[in-house]
Formats: structure tokens, C-alpha cells, sequence
């Protein structure tokens, strides 16, 4: 009896804490992208509602809009950029750990790693 509660319990405790383990985007990150020409320091203002992920990325080249997804700890964002040879897709991949995130932004022509902290 005494193991079949003791199970039980750890089931749910193990359960319960996957919902703690998503982690909160929404606020403001300074973000610093090391560009093909250096590094370029952006601020990027998200909203989270539940899995959904939106806002804006604010550069030297301008202001963007941004969608995405963040499942656990993990951050997927879009979005596109004119430029003279026309729209650009740029896709975000990353990893959120409490105020810090980390990792990549494909250009479509090349990559780029970045950090950012949140403010």
C-alpha cells in the first residue's frame, strides 16, 4: 500500500512540475547577435500567451515584428526584413534559462549566434 501511494505521489509531483519547467519570455531583452560584420546590439520587447509568442525586434537597421512558439525552454521566432534584393525571412532558434537565452538566427544566407539578457 505504503509503495502504490509513494508512486503515486511521485507520479504526480513528476507530472506537476512539467508545468513549471516553461520558462516566461514576455518583457524586454537586450540581444547582441554576432553579425557577419561584428556584433550588433538589438532589443527584442516579446508578449508569451501560453505557447504563442509575439512582439518586436528593435535594431540599427529598424523595427521588425516577430511571431513564434516557446515549448519548455525552447524559442522559435520569424520574421522578415526588406532589403534591396527584397524580403528577407530570418528564423530564430534558441534556449531560455531564466533572464539569459542563447542561440541561433538563420538569414537564409548564413547564421549567426546570440545571447541575450533580459532587462
Amino acid at each position: 500500500m505504503f509503495r502504490g501511494i509513494a508512486a503515486a505521489m511521485t507520479l504526480v509531483f513528476t507530472l506537476g512540475t512539467g508545468a513549471f519547467a516553461q520558462s516566461n519570455v514576455s518583457g524586454a531583452w537586450d540581444l547582441s547577435i554576432n553579425g557577419p560584420e561584428g556584433p550588433i546590439n538589438s532589443t527584442c520587447t516579446l508578449k508569451q500567451d501560453g505557447e504563442k509568442v509575439t512582439g518586436t525586434l528593435e535594431s540599427p537597421a529598424g523595427t521588425v515584428n516577430v511571431t513564434g512558439q516557446l515549448k519548455g525552454k525552447a524559442l522559435s521566432m520569424n520574421f522578415q526584413v526588406q532589403t534591396p534584393q527584397g524580403q528577407l525571412d530570418i528564423k530564430v532558434t534558441g534556449e531560455v534559462d531564466g533572464a539569459t537565452m542563447k542561440g541561433m538566427i538563420d538569414f537564409g544566407m548564413g547564421q549567426a549566434d546570440f545571447t541575450g539578457k533580459k532587462k
